[in-house]
């Protein structure tokens, strides 16, 4: 038996880990050993915070799964994670940009002036940006997640918690290879290659990687060419790693991917007919809420009706860095890591509304279009960052004492972010005439005129950014054994956070404009004078392009700012000689305060730039690790109670104008998070049961934020009843596995399910109102088979989303302004066939 891998029993370790960083490189998490009476789960050695130590001894909430579970259990992403880690949940608004959350805490936007959240790093490099952190498993050999905010140890100060992916490490001494391939429908094609290359008589190691993920897509769009939840990704990743001495080795890591795909697609489900885009008219185009409605109905057949150009997502990037490990005696040990990361060829863009008319064209290409048809430049955004980070860790005080002291510094530059929005193709929209006297109480007189005439509306609301981003710390922690059961770890943080961004705007010539569309302007009320619903139509055939002005150095943001963030564990480990009173096979508690802080920033509102100021996250969390049943059993458990302050949010304001839709940040005041998790591994015989669970409860303290309402004017409006955005109550997962050894080799059998209760959406004021607001909770079954003939090839055949559920798993609603939710849908069932050559 021991010559057959055994990766369920991987699984069954990993989900239960909660504190796990793989104690050896070239290892997955460890197997479990057969001991009396069966197998029983192995002793797992951690490096949660910095130095190896016993999982269950390390008090971290933490989850870490190895390179064969993460095969075992077909994760492929970091979003696949969600259905193996309690208390984390990703959302994204249809750009494929993972909005990560960990305790009910992360980031929804991907902005590239606000920190994410939840932090990403990989081989202990920090990824700035939440639209890179979409990382495949290249030549993956642990990813961790770590719960609760981490403002101590790890590069960047973070408010939801980190997640460390770290690729395999070089073999000095010997030659290996392998092939992944990975055929299913909908076009799955699926390859990862890597090799290594043992150099310089064992002094160091070449390891090399190269994967390409491929599909057709999911969801046709019946309006426009292109599948769209495609894939089309590709990347390349290369480690050299040499002993210079004894003492001293080096690690020279490259990462190169590049994305090229449609969007997620989404779909409208309308909500308020008075909304202001609502009663706008579009050349040509069916009324919003027809094409809203029927985008609903087509999404029972998981097909969309959208706008296939407003809809493209590319990138390629690029990372470098060095690590080196000096190990300066046997007490005192100093690392250092050096990365430079950049990316261009950058396109985000995203069919807003869900419908086929284009009424909501944002994104990279929605500028560019505009721009280049009124023979304006087009520069291409372009982003680079440099960091660099210091460890200092030792040990002192006959070993009673471990610490780590430490410095991180980065800068990054971004030129040429975009923002934009149009609103009606090409920025063209039309009012309806008993909209236009609805101000002075003549709509209903009006309406007799509204298939007769309409009153044209230009809009475009576009910038361009150029940022700079800069960032300095200093930390240091230490562990202090009071006796031999009595651990306190204190820590702390200090760091100082710049921002700097400089903007420049792009208008519309109203004048010119309205010679091409046969209107007169008139500047007071901010539209066009008004023509006929044919002459209005006729324009649908040949859209005139919008003239656009340029205003440079229109706004300019600058600000810094200092935190100090601590932390305190105090941890007790039960003597042996307790074991057999406890009925277990080790006990482990702790008690931690900790502290998490995100940097604050400036986001284009209309024209100007408005400031947003830094989250701050205390956290009070008590734990248990548990093993029992002679080590068949392991159970552990945490819950913790945060005070979340200034939270970062995204909200949506109406301006003068009936288009103006501003979607800006804002700090939402104060709120409180609080909730319990666990995980346990139940191994019996050759069954293994895993299952985790989480609660969270997240209540807004204080949520005020200023609106207009039409014919009211501005008024402050108190939010604080809403749930948290994308952030479910409860969350659970259970699998069970069988290995079962014959002739014909180890078969694995697996089923798992995941469940999420429901989701809320909204971005505006008026979304609580609606229940089409809220995504209906889910549950989903996966089943896997894997067959290992040989020690060095397994199949494994696999069906996701086994009963075909239909539902959606993200999206936003924008009720007072669009006047529906536009939904992301959730992926249909799916097969296929993995086979994995080693060699």
């Amino acid at each position: 038996m021991n010559k057959f891998p055994c990766g369920l029993m991987m699984i069954a370790l990993c989900l239960v880990a909660p504190s796990v960083s793989l104690a050896d490189p070239a290892e997955d998490t460890p197997l479990p050993k057969q001991m009396g009476r069966g197998l029983v789960l192995e002793e797992v050695f951690v490096t949660a915070r910095k130095r190896e130590e016993r999982l269950q001894e390390t008090p971290v909430a933490v989850t870490a799964l190895g390179a064969e579970s993460l095969k075992e259990a077909g994760i492929a992403s970091i979003t696949d994670l969600q259905g193996a880690v309690p208390s984390l949940q990703f959302g994204e608004s249809g750009s494929k940009t993972p909005a990560i959350f960990i305790r009910g805490i992360g980031q929804r936007e991907a902005t590239s002036v606000l920190d994410p959240g939840v932090g990403v790093y990989l081989n202990g490099i920090f990824i700035a940006r939440q639209d890179t952190q979409l990382l495949d498993t290249v030549d993956t050999e642990s990813i961790q997640v770590l719960r609760g905010p981490q403002g101590t140890l790890f590069g960047k100060n973070n408010t939801g918690g980190a997640i460390l992916v770290n690729t395999r490490a070089a073999d000095y001494n010997n030659y290996d290879a392998s092939i992944d391939v990975n055929i299913g429908n909908y076009g799955r094609r699926n390859m990862k290659l890597a090799g290594n290359l043992p150099l310089f008589d064992g002094k160091a190691g070449l390891r090399m990687a190269l994967n390409s993920t491929r599909s057709g897509g999911y969801f046709d769009n019946v309006d426009g060419s292109g599948t769209f939840a495609d894939e089309d990704r590709l990347a390349f990743s290369a480690r050299f790693q040499m002993d210079l001495s004894q003492n001293l080795g080096v690690d020279i890591f490259a990462y190169w991917s590049k994305q090229d795909e449609l969007s997620s697609g989404i779909t409208c489900l309308f909500q308020n007919p008075e909304a202001n885009v609502a009663t706008l008219r579009y050349p040509g185009q069916p009324d919003f809420v027809d094409a809203c409605q029927r985008s609903e109905r087509l999404a029972k057949n998981r097909k969309l009706s959208v706008t296939t150009p407003h809809s493209e997502i590319t990138m390629e990037s690029r990372l470098l860095a060095l690590t080196v490990d000096w190990q300066i005696d046997d007490y005192l040990s100093l690392k250092g890591i050096s990365a430079l990361s950049w990316q261009d060829g950058i396109a985000r863009n995203d069919d807003q509304d869900g419908t086929v008319i284009g009424i909501l064209d944002s994104g990279t290409e929605a500028l560019n279009r505009t721009l280049a048809a009124d023979g304006e430049r087009t520069p291409e955004e372009e982003r680079l960052q440099f960091s660099q980070e210091l460890q200092l860790s030792g040990v002192a005080f006959n070993d009673r004492l471990n610490y780590t002291l430490g410095g991180f510094a980065s800068i990054e530059e971004i030129e040429n972010n975009p923002f934009s929005q149009l609103v009606g193709p090409k920025g063209l929209a039309g009012i309806r005439p008993s909209t236009a006297c609805d101000a002075v109480s003549l709509g209903s007189v009006c309406g007799l005129i509204d298939d007769t005439l309409v009153f044209p509306l230009a809009s475009l609301f576009a910038t361009r950014s150029d940022l700079e981003n800069k960032s300095w710390a200093v930390f240091a922690q230490g562990t202090y054994d009071l006796t031999d059961y009595l651990q306190l770890t204190v820590g702390g943080r200090y760091t100082f956070e710049e921002r700097e961004r400089e903007l420049t705007v792009f208008d519309i010539d109203y004048n010119t404009y309205g010679g091409r569309i046969g209107a007169l302007y008139i500047e007071p009320a901010g539209l066009y004078s008004p023509i006929t619903m044919a002459q209005f139509n006729a324009l649908a055939d040949d859209i005139p392009d919008l003239p656009v002005t340029v205003r440079n150095n229109a706004d300019y943001g600058h600000d810094e700012w200092t935190n100090f963030t601590p932390s305190t564990t105090l941890s007790f480990i039960a003597p042996e000689r307790w074991h057999d009173d406890l009925f277990v096979d080790s006990f482990m508690a702790y008690l931690t305060y900790s502290q998490g802080f995100k940097a604050g920033g400036f986001e284009p509102k209309g024209d100007e730039l408005v400031s947003f100021d830094p989250e701050e996250v205390t956290n009070y969390e008590v734990g248990v690790k548990v093993d029992g049943l002679d080590s068949r059993l392991r159970f552990n458990a945490a819950a913790y109670y945060m005070d979340y302050e200034n939270i970062q949010v995204r909200v949506a304001e109406q301006g003068e104008r009936i288009s103006d839709l501003f979607l800006f940040l804002s700090n939402a005041g104060e709120a409180t998070v609080q909730g319990a998790e666990f995980e346990t591994t139940l191994v019996a015989g050759n069954w293994f049961l895993m299952g985790s669970y989480s609660y969270t409860k997240a209540e807004y303290q204080e949520f005020l934020t200023n609106v207009v309402i039409p014919l009211q004017g501005e008024q402050l409006v108190d939010r604080s009843d809403e749930d948290f955005a994308l952030v479910p109550e409860h969350t659970y997962s259970l699998a069970v596995s069988y290995q079962w050894l014959s002739e014909w080799g180890m078969f694995s059998p697996r089923l798992s399910t995941y469940f999420r209760s429901e989701l809320f959406t909204g971005i505006d004021f008026k979304a609580v109102e609606y229940d089409n607001s809220y995504i209906e909770e889910v549950q989903l079954w996966d089943f896997r088979l894997n067959w290992v003939p040989g020690e060095n090839l397994s199949v494994t055949a696999y069906i996701e989303n086994l009963f075909n559920e239909v539902h959606y798993r993200s999206g936003f609603a924008v009720s007072a302004l669009l006047g529906a939710a536009t939904l992301v849908q959730g992926d249909p069932r799916h097969y296929g066939v993995e086979i994995a050559w080693r060699f």
